[in-house]
C-alpha cells in the first residue's frame, strides 16, 4: 500500500503540472522530437500502461524482481526510439481537447483498479513477471523525470515531494550501475567528476 500511495503522489503532482500549461504551449518544443502535448502523453503513459497490464492476467512467476532488473531486462534490451516517439505523439492526441480531464480519469481509474490488488500481484510484462509494487517505482520514475521535463518546458515549476525525487534518483543510480556505468555516477555525484555532455541512464 505505500507504493500505492507513492505512485498517487506522483500522479497527483503530475495531473497540477499539466493543469498549468497555458493553451498556447502545447505545440511548443519539448523534449527531442515532442511538442508539449507529444511529452505529456508520452508522461501519461506511466499511468496507462498500469491500466493496460493491471487488466491481464496476472504473471505466475518473478522474472524481474526490482525496477532495476526491469530497464535492464526489458527497457534497455527492446527499447526502440522510433516506437517510444510515436507512442508518445499517439498518446498525447487520444488526450483530446481537455487533457486535463482526460488524465483525471485515467488515473481515477488506474487507482481503482490498484486498490483491487493482492499485495503479492505480479505484473505480466510481455510475458515476463515482476511485483506490482517494482513496476510502480518504474512508473513513478518515468512521472517525476518527465515531469521536470515538462515543467522545464513550459516554465513552470513541479512540486515533487523530496522522497519521490530520492526514489526516482535511486532508481537511475541502479540502472547506471547494471549498465556498468555506476562508478562514473558516483564519482559525479560525489563531486569527483563530471558526467560528459549527453550523458543518460535510459
Amino acid at each position: 500500500m505505500a507504493r500505492i500511495d507513492t505512485y498517487a503522489r506522483a500522479c497527483r503532482a503530475f495531473t497540477d503540472l499539466v493543469s498549468g500549461i497555458p493553451d498556447d504551449q502545447w505545440t511548443k518544443p519539448a523534449l527531442g522530437v515532442w511538442d508539449v502535448r507529444s511529452l505529456v502523453g508520452h508522461t501519461a503513459r506511466a499511468i496507462i500502461t498500469v491500466i493496460d497490464y493491471l487488466d491481464l492476467d496476472p504473471a505466475t512467476q518473478v522474472d524481474m524482481p526490482t525496477a532495476g532488473d526491469y530497464y535492464g531486462q526489458i527497457y534497455l534490451a527492446y527499447t526502440n526510439p522510433e516506437a517510444i516517439a510515436k507512442r508518445g505523439i499517439d498518446a498525447g492526441v487520444a488526450l483530446g481537447e481537455e487533457p486535463v480531464a482526460a488524465i483525471e480519469r485515467l488515473v481515477a481509474r488506474a487507482m481503482a483498479l490498484l486498490e483491487q490488488q493482492p499485495g503479492d500481484r505480479l505484473v505480466s510484462l510481455g510475458g515476463m513477471g515482476i511485483p506490482l509494487d517494482e513496476y510502480l517505482k518504474t512508473r513513478v520514475f518515468e512521472l517525476v523525470v518527465h515531469g521536470f521535463d515538462i515543467a522545464r518546458a513550459t516554465g513552470q515549476s513541479v512540486d515533487f515531494p523530496p522522497e519521490l525525487i530520492e526514489d526516482a534518483a535511486s532508481l537511475a543510480a541502479g540502472i547506471a550501475a547494471r549498465k556498468g556505468e555506476g562508478e562514473r555516477v558516483l564519482m559525479a555525484l560525489t563531486g569527483r567528476e563530471q558526467l560528459p555532455a549527453g550523458f543518460s541512464v535510459v
